[in-house]
């Protein structure tokens, strides 16, 4: 009988055990994947950490750029402030150098008059005294005493005349020299222009910089377009007009030819040239009238140096600008950024 109850206990302890067995196995499996889940949120953890480490990181490189660059613009502020105050300097000094030599040439044009009259009346005198002299020769024995005196006084006041001629032409000489000395300041003061213009002046002026003898990239880029896919034609534009830049600027090539025109020796394009030629046909009048545009350019601004330059000019009218234009559009200039300046402190 004790043996009839005790095997259904063992059977019920069996299955207990062997229930709690699959529940441990089961919380097991709960505990594991919570492991895991800990392990990845762990790993998320500290890929947020490091992110929010780089992220500071990157905040405290950009603020020190910012902190660089604010002091990088006040300094460029302060340089452009000193470029101003130069220019104005420069403005004054050229309307005053202006002003010198018009007066100059003023004063040399009415010394060459005065000059000219001199000489006139000195070819005069002159010519009166050897008529005179003439006469004398002729009736030696009419001659007397008052004759005498009136060919000394003639003769003294040729000699005077003479003298005085000589004071004069050394005085044009010396006006010369001033007029010679002025122009190269003026020129000074052009360069220095050239030198300044680009960093004050206003894009959209009339007066600007052009560079002159450089060959115009957009007729090439629109004959490449043409021949060339989308991929290539801008890279071929570019070699093109390098090429044929290089070329402008190599002083073996000179394809000019001496013509006369209103009595005067001038030089003009040779259109025979066969490299003319060459690019005409094969790339187009466009093409060519850039280069030639470019060689006619060198060869009155630089045909000893052959390499492009600066030089100011009036957009508008297609000519060199001369220094009013130049002074009077950075005066302009200078006007309007005072007067932005002016309403920008007052908005602060």
């Amino acid at each position: 009988m004790e043996d009839g109850r005790i095997l259904p206990e063992l059977r019920k302890a069996r299955g207990l055990a062997v229930s709690l067995a699959r529940e441990v196995d089961m919380k097991n499996e709960t505990i594991w994947e919570l492991e895991r889940n800990c392990e990845e949120i762990y790993s998320r953890l500290n890929s947020m950490i490091a992110e929010k480490d780089r992220m500071n990181h990157a905040f405290s490189e950009e603020m020190r750029k910012m902190q660089v660059i604010g002091l990088q613009n006040a300094k460029l502020k302060t340089e452009l402030e000193c470029q101003i105050s130069n220019m104005n300097l420069l403005v004054q000094e050229s309307e005053k150098l202006k002003d010198e030599v018009a007066c100059q040439r003023k004063e040399l044009e009415q010394r060459a008059n005065e000059l000219q009259k001199k000489e006139s009346q000195l070819d005069n005198e002159r010519t009166s005294f050897y008529i005179e002299k003439e006469k004398i020769a002729q009736n030696p024995f009419d001659s007397d005493y008052s004759m005498t005196i009136h060919i000394n006084g003639l003769r003294d006041r040729l000699t005077e005349k003479e003298e005085e001629l000589h004071d004069m032409d050394n005085l044009n000489q010396t006006l010369i020299l001033r007029e010679h000395m002025s122009n190269n300041e003026l020129q000074a003061a052009r360069k220095e222009l050239i030198n300044v213009f680009p960093q004050i002046s206003d894009s959209n002026s009339i007066i600007g910089l052009k560079r002159m003898g450089e060959v115009a990239q957009k007729p090439f880029q629109d004959v490449c377009m043409q021949k060339f896919s989308a991929q290539d034609w801008e890279m071929r534009s570019v070699e093109l007009s390098s090429l044929w830049q290089d070329k402008v600027n190599n002083p073996n090539w000179h394809p000019f030819k001496h013509v006369v025109k209103d009595g005067k020796m001038q030089e003009t394009i040779d259109e025979d040239d066969s490299s003319l030629r060459e690019l005409r046909s094969q790339w187009g009048e466009e093409a060519c009238n850039a280069v030639v545009n470019a060689l006619l350019e060198l060869n009155e601004y630089n045909p000893s140096g052959r390499y492009v330059i600066s030089e100011l000019w009036n957009f508008k009218e297609g000519r060199k600008a001369n220094l009013k234009e130049v002074i009077d559009c950075l005066i302009q200039q200078l006007k309007a950024s005072r007067s932005l300046k002016r309403r920008r402190d007052g908005q602060r």
